[in-house]
């Protein structure tokens, strides 16, 4: 079970990393309108990770269905409208990236794809941060609750203050490793220069409404002193927070390994820190029950054939996305 448990976590941090690199490209372009020259910039950028991130959103969907069966249920039950509404942000802006640079008369109608494009990439972040916010917090128990207005029971649960907060960090989150990624395929110092101050920008926001998470949900209740204070939890935030410090000197010399380096560590240990705060419970619910790791995983055979598969695909997918990244480096050296 542990070792799905470790699949799990790789695979959503895979597609944390690259995920919020593609969809922060979304962002940072909505906030680049003076700089139009760097768009094309942007999308050569994009072009090996929007080829291949949702690889590991496949993973992490495959994972909880196979391997933890319940959570996935009563996600997809209490959740379904913030992950509807994230998924159909990904079509919308998949197609429209697409529309935008094959419009055989895109003059025409390009301002309103870039601009379904930009909104798109903004607007799905921001559900991943309501989901995440909302496991958190005790969920209602459909069949024994006295409520039944919809928006009580599918609504409430995430669209929260908190979650308005934990939107804020997500969304700020992928623009900085977005923006760190940009920085290295530029070559213009002016235009090097606009990029670093998105970096640290953007990591502002990040530091800051992370801090207003915690802050909210110790003040709350929905997360106890107890988590908010973990050790873990404490020591990857503070790598995580410390990190900027690398990154501003490795801005300064433009390094650019470094940097990327650095922010792929920073993503490493903010979603470790948001894990030791959740350990062991995946959801909660207002009737005391709690999903953890322990009592709501498949039965091992299935787990055992679930790990095996999942090397299999590893060694197969993971050769081929470095041949992917290879090529794209190759037409576009970095």
């Amino acid at each position: 079970m542990l070792i799905t448990l470790i699949f799990l976590l790789v695979a959503l941090s895979a597609y944390a990393l690259l995920g919020g690199a593609d969809f922060g490209g979304g962002i940072l372009e909505a906030t680049l309108r003076r700089h139009p020259h760097l768009q094309e910039k942007i999308q050569e950028t994009l072009a090996p990770v929007w080829e291949a991130n949702h690889v590991w959103l496949i993973a992490v969907i495959v994972i909880l269905f196979v391997g933890f069966p319940a959570v996935y249920a009563e996600m997809m039950t209490m959740l379904f409208v913030p992950l509807l509404l994230a998924l159909l942000g990904i079509i919308l802006r998949g197609a429209f990236f697409t529309f935008r640079k094959y419009d055989p008369e895109p003059e025409i109608r390009r301002g309103f794809y870039t601009l379904l494009f930009r909104a798109s990439s903004i607007f799905t972040p921001l559900m991943y941060g309501l989901i995440i916010a909302s496991l958190l917090s005790p969920f209602p128990v459909i069949l024994e609750s006295d409520v039944t207005e919809f928006s009580d029971l599918f609504v409430a649960p995430w669209f929260t203050w908190l979650g308005g907060a934990s939107a804020v960090f997500v969304f700020s989150l992928f623009g900085y490793v977005a923006a760190v990624f940009l920085f290295g395929e530029v070559q213009d110092k002016a235009d090097r220069a606009v990029i670093g101050q998105r970096v640290m920008q953007f990591f502002a926001v990040t530091f800051l409404s992370g801090g207003v998470v915690l802050a909210m949900g110790a003040a709350t209740g929905t997360v106890s002193w107890q988590q908010a204070l973990n050790p873990i939890q404490l020591m990857a935030q503070a790598i995580a927070t410390m990190g900027i410090i690398w990154m501003w000197c490795s801005l300064k010399q433009e390094r650019i390994a470094a940097m990327r380096v650095t922010a792929g560590v920073q993503m490493m240990f903010i979603l470790g820190g948001w894990f030791s705060t959740q350990y062991p419970v995946f959801m909660r619910f207002e009737d005391g029950r709690e999903l953890t790791i322990w009592n709501c995983h498949a039965p091992d055979v299935t787990l055992y054939w679930l790990n095996l598969g999942l090397i299999v695909v590893l060694a197969l997918v993971l050769p081929l996305l470095g041949y992917l990244y290879h090529v794209f480096r190759a037409e576009n050296p970095i």
